[in-house]
């Protein structure tokens, strides 16, 4: 009955240490997943913020010649 009970105790301990490297595996995984996507979400922020300064300077830049020099001229370009 000694054999039956090692060989017990050696396939639990070998499942055992299957399900541990299957079970680091996915954590390792879902870890990257999620610095991915924080790094796309930083990303993102960049651009909308570069895109929305890009539209905003857009908007109230001076159209002509005579606008950007009243811009000069009263201090704020």
């Amino acid at each position: 009955m000694t054999p039956y009970l090692w060989w017990a105790l050696a396939i639990i301990v070998i499942g055992a240490l299957v399900w541990l490297v299957a079970y680091a595996t996915k954590a390792g995984r879902d870890g990257q997943s999620v610095a991915t996507s924080q790094h796309a979400e930083t990303d993102a922020e960049i651009v909308a913020g570069v895109q929305a300064n890009m539209a905003k300077a857009q908007a109230e830049g001076p159209q002509s010649k005579e606008q950007l020099l009243e811009r000069l001229d009263a201090g704020t370009g």
